[in-house]
């Protein structure tokens, strides 16, 4: 086990200087600041990831991740509490990340399909906490992450293929929807994947061994 110690003199700056990150980070959220993904140029249109979603997954992240300790001790309690316990962990969880998306819709109110930002948020944070008790949180939270610029790249390879992704990117005008999904289908597997994370907790109370036993080698 390796001991870190941090000296009590550097605490405020390290405060100082994670609020100043936090605070650029949420600046460039709200001005609409998005990450370009073009592996191809024209014809094939760039694919933009907005910062704002990365920015929920990444909460997502942390939360699933500072919960973590918590849910390894009512798990030792035993029964159907601890279960429901770690379910509202992962509800709670998944419904703060994405209510935050509605606040940001005002920034991008001229754009078309404003709606599917919310999905969006809705889709990778449930993932996040879907494979949370699995691979842990860390992990989790970069795998999607690296699933959605990877999914920004392929839908700039081949064109057309945002068309069947429920997982929205802004092109030139706005977020593309999926138009060979039926209306319902994107809602529909959002919603499907929150409560299929929420599942997951309850029966795994939030984490299963080997993901216990891999956070107390690292400890």
């Amino acid at each position: 086990m390796v001991a870190v110690t941090l000296r009590p003199s550097l605490l405020p700056m390290l405060g100082a200087s994670l609020s100043a990150i936090v605070a650029a980070a949420l600046g460039l959220a709200l001005s609409g600041a998005v990450v370009p993904v073009a592996v191809f140029d024209w014809p094939n249109e760039e694919q933009r990831v907005p910062i704002a979603e990365l920015l929920c997954v990444c909460a997502a992240t942390a939360g699933a991740w500072a919960n973590r300790p918590r849910l390894w001790e009512w798990e030792r309690l035993g029964g159907t509490r601890t279960r429901i316990r770690a379910a509202v962990v992962a509800a709670l969880g998944v419904l703060l990340s994405a209510t935050v998306a509605p606040a940001l819709l005002s920034t991008t109110a001229e754009a078309e399909n404003p709606w599917l930002l919310v999905t969006n948020v809705l889709l990778a944070v449930s993932a996040v906490y879907l494979l949370s008790p699995f691979l842990s949180a860390v992990p989790s939270g970069l795998f999607v992450l690296v699933g959605i610029l990877l999914g920004a790249a392929a839908c700039n390879m081949v064109p057309g293929l945002y068309r069947v992704v429920p997982y929205a990117y802004v092109g030139s005008d706005g977020w593309r929807a999926p138009d060979l999904l039926s209306g319902a289908t994107v809602p529909a597997l959002a919603i499907g994947l929150a409560l299929a994370a929420v599942g997951a907790h309850a029966l795994t109370h939030g984490s299963t061994p080997g993901v216990r036993r891999r956070g107390g080698d690292s400890a």
